[in-house]
Formats: structure tokens, C-alpha cells, sequence
């Protein structure tokens, strides 16, 4: 057996009755799966996914242990278990129970995470929580149950939605996150290559200093660069001249422009420096390029 055990692996040692699973309708990082379940006495081994429990149906006192002492909670209707990823736990119970239950992988919850944050996640744990009264958590329990009953159109991008809407309500909520440490020569955050990718494009048609590009996200023009390069796997004098081409390309495809006229809009300093760089870039001229696009 491996380290950690998946979801299809689950029932091997929580046996109950599949009432209903989101593999066809739901994302496969974020799995909804509800279950009837007798009383029972049960040891699960680490799970590879976060586990979020949502009770249904029936009423118990759930016994539960993670590490150290057992923890007990009466549970109904609308009552929330978390599971952190990682852990064995024990559980017991004296009385039918209808769960659903909530396997999120650990690249989404960083993903999320990252995006959440506009930071590096270096890792996520969730807190050791047995019996909450969450009312969010409830209410997209049942519009997930609804989605993959009814399988109707749009199901698949309303339960995405969902999903999302879960995760970083748990983010928030319920998640210890550790972000990583900045680095000068590491990626720049989320944010910042949107910025500096924007800035470009807005200012395509004119020459763009690095020392610009450094201001956006407060750096030096070296630290800059050893950014850049790390990110993008390009220079940014080479990045730049790329996304000149390819402007010029798009006004080379639906503008009867003169080859002259078409430069200076791309941000070159003549039809000359135009000519040197797109055939660097594209094997070709731009008036070859032109010939071939219009299909003459």
C-alpha cells in the first residue's frame, strides 16, 4: 500500500452505501461523494486530499481522534468535519448518518491559495476541527448535491464555481497557509507579470526602458532582469522585441498600412529596424509576411 491512500480506496476501510458521486458532472482535484453510513468504528490511514465532511441526515455524537486525545461533538443536519491531508484518524459512532463528503487536492488548495493570496503557497493544513456550524459550507453542500442529481446544462461550470467558492471559503476559515519566502532570482507573483505583461502591451509603440519595467514591482533593473529570466526564460530586451513582432504582425494581417507606418506603431525606430528584427524573429520580411497572411 503507498503512504497515503486515494479516494477510490476510502470505502476499503469506511464502508457505506454510495448514494452520489460527481465524477461525471464535478473536477476530478475537487470530488463531492454522499454517503449513508451504519454505526461504526473505523481507523482511516493518511488520505493523499483534504477531507471536509458535511452532515446530511441523522443525528450522533461523532468520537474522533487525529493525534493525541479522542474529540467528541453531536452532529446533525448542516454540522461540518475538517480533516486535514496526511493524518490517520480514528472514528466512531452509535447511530445512522447520510454524509457528504469533500476531497480536494492539495495542487488546488494551493493553487487556490496562490491566487487567493497573490502569493507562493509552500504549504497548507487545515485546522482539527470535528463539529462546526457553517452555514456557507452548508448551503454549497446542497447547490453540489443539486448539480450532480440533475446533471443539467451547465452543470459542470456551476460546479467548478462552487468548488472555488468552497476552497477559498475554507482558505480563509479553516487553513493554516505558509507561504514561501521571496527570492530576487525567483518568479514574480501573479500580479506582478500580469502588470508588467499589460505595461508592455500598453506602451508597445514606444521604447520601454528597463528601469520602467523594474519600477513595477519595486525591484532593481538587475534584480529585475534575474526575474524576468527566471519567469519567462527570456530576456527582457528579447521579450520585448517578441511582443513588437507580433504587434506588427497583427497590423501586417488587417491594416493596409505602409511598411513605414506599421514600424512606428510597433515601436521601431524605422521600416529598417523593423525589416532586421522581424526576419530575425520570423524567417521572413514583413512584406513577405504580408504576401502570405493575404493568401496572394
Amino acid at each position: 500500500m503507498s503512504k497515503f491512500i486515494a479516494v477510490e480506496e476510502l470505502p476499503q476501510y469506511a464502508p457505506g452505501e454510495l448514494k452520489l458521486d460527481s465524477s461525471a458532472v464535478g473536477r476530478p482535484d475537487f470530488r463531492m461523494r454522499v454517503f449513508r453510513y451504519a454505526p461504526s468504528d473505523i481507523w482511516v490511514p493518511p488520505t493523499e486530499d483534504f477531507l471536509i465532511v458535511v452532515y446530511r441526515q441523522g443525528a450522533t455524537a461523532m468520537n474522533r481522534r487525529v493525534t493525541g486525545a479522542w474529540k467528541q461533538e453531536r452532529v446533525s443536519r448542516g454540522i461540518t468535519t475538517l480533516l486535514t491531508r496526511a493524518e490517520p484518524s480514528h472514528w466512531r459512532w452509535a447511530n445512522d448518518i447520510e454524509v457528504s463528503h469533500f476531497y480536494i487536492s492539495p495542487a488546488y488548495m494551493m493553487k487556490t491559495a496562490s491566487e487567493a493570496f497573490d502569493r507562493d503557497v509552500g504549504a497548507i493544513e487545515l485546522h482539527d476541527l470535528l463539529g462546526i456550524d457553517d452555514p456557507v459550507l452548508s448551503w454549497i453542500n446542497e447547490q453540489m448535491a443539486h448539480e450532480v442529481a440533475a446533471g443539467g446544462p451547465g452543470g459542470r461550470l456551476c460546479y467548478d464555481a462552487l468548488s472555488l467558492q468552497a476552497s477559498i471559503h475554507i482558505i480563509r476559515k479553516y487553513a493554516a497557509v505558509k507561504f514561501k519566502m521571496p527570492s530576487a532570482q525567483g518568479h514574480f507573483r501573479p500580479a506582478h507579470a500580469r502588470l508588467i505583461e499589460d505595461y508592455i502591451q500598453q506602451n508597445i509603440s514606444r521604447n520601454i526602458t528597463l528601469d520602467e519595467l523594474a519600477a513595477i514591482c519595486n525591484c532593481t533593473p538587475i534584480q529585475f532582469a534575474r526575474k524576468f529570466h527566471a519567469h519567462y526564460g527570456i530576456r527582457p530586451h528579447a521579450f520585448v522585441q517578441k511582443q513588437k513582432v507580433e504587434q506588427a504582425c497583427r497590423h501586417l494581417r488587417r491594416d493596409n498600412l505602409a511598411l513605414k507606418e506599421i514600424a512606428l506603431l510597433s515601436g521601431f525606430a524605422d521600416q529598417s529596424h523593423l525589416n532586421r528584427v522581424f526576419r530575425r524573429y520570423r524567417n521572413c520580411t514583413p512584406a513577405e509576411y504580408r504576401k502570405g497572411a493575404s493568401g496572394t
